[in-house]
């Protein structure tokens, strides 16, 4: 998982920020979009900034993919940690990306005026919180404070394998997060962070 090393959103219009920003506005907290649908927001919110010279109804491709390649580079970029992906077409907020959407949420609005996407169905987080809750790994951390030492027994809290990619993992974390996030479930985003730290702590010495 990318280190967070970003700054603070520019006080005066930046494509990385809007990049950063289509994908809260698109709700790529829990899900993945294309970069095609990730330009076109871009566009709708900067069309000034992210139009062709002369046909200005058109958003320029170029402008938006170099805009992402800015917000990637590992070496040079203020917003690294912000945006995964999963392939060369599909990207999604990371929880450090959503939580800089959301400190700095008035200037970006103000900036890049729009209506927020809402967050996920209420239907979608129950899903995931019940599914988690009902797994024998946090019952055992419910009633011991611990959790399962083998990798396969955690694996089953979010339905995967201890062999699944690490992309797969990563997205099973992120996504039970921000649900016990949104309904306040503390005890169990501390069950998740933790088990977080475990499977890392088991992947990182393989």
């Amino acid at each position: 998982m990318t280190e967070s090393k970003a700054t603070p959103p520019s006080k005066t219009e930046n494509n990385a920020d809007v990049l950063v920003w289509s994908l809260y506005q698109l709700g790529a907290t829990d899900k993945w979009f294309d970069v095609e649908d990730l330009y076109l927001k871009m566009f709708e919110l900067a069309p000034a900034r992210l139009s062709w010279r002369k046909h200005t109804q058109y958003p320029d491709y170029k402008k938006c993919a170099k805009a992402l390649q800015e917000v990637e580079d590992v070496k040079r970029s203020d917003h690294l940690g912000l945006v995964t992906k999963r392939g060369p077409y599909e990207r999604r907020l990371t929880l450090e990306g959503l939580q800089w959407c959301e400190e700095h949420r008035e200037q970006l609005a103000a900036l890049y005026s729009s209506t927020v996407v809402p967050s996920a169905a209420p239907q979608h987080d129950a899903r995931l919180i019940r599914n988690t809750t009902r797994s024998d790994a946090y019952t055992m951390w419910q009633e011991t404070g611990a959790l399962p030492d083998a990798l396969g027994e955690l694996a089953e809290a979010f339905m995967c394998g201890p062999k699944s990619p690490v992309e797969t993992w990563e997205m099973r974390f992120d996504e039970r997060i921000l649900a016990a996030r949104r309904n306040g479930h503390t005890e169990l985003l501390e069950f998740l962070n933790a088990a977080r730290h475990r499977y890392h702590q088991e992947t990182d010495t393989q």
